[in-house]
């Protein structure tokens, strides 16, 4: 089969692993394990985007409680939903450490 040159500022010249502006099948096959590596870190920090925001949000929101701004009303309406949000939360950063630690030992 006859090897085809890539043209000027191709989308495929990213794929030229060797610079010789011939996109062999060989760096093709490479193609699909680069894109799914790139999903995959996609999807891994914005896993780690959420967790963080999670942590964070609890922090300000326990300050919040415990800050003078927030008297005894509003901490005995906010008892239930205070909850709800630390019980979820946790949830959510265990979870992501969870799978992580499991990943790496994958």
């Amino acid at each position: 089969m006859a090897q085809k040159k890539l043209q000027k500022n191709s989308v495929y010249s990213e794929y030229d692993e060797d610079g010789d502006g011939i996109v062999t099948d060989e760096e093709l096959s490479h193609v699909k394990e680069i894109k799914k590596t790139e999903t995959e870190l996609r999807k891994n920090l914005a896993q780690l985007r959420m967790a963080r925001c999670t942590l964070i949000f609890m922090g300000v929101y326990a300050t919040f409680l415990a800050s003078p701004l927030c008297s005894a009303e509003k901490l005995e309406g906010l008892a239930g939903v205070t909850d709800l949000i630390f019980l979820s939360g946790s949830g959510i950063v265990g979870a992501y450490i969870g799978m992580t630690t499991w990943m790496s030992k994958k």
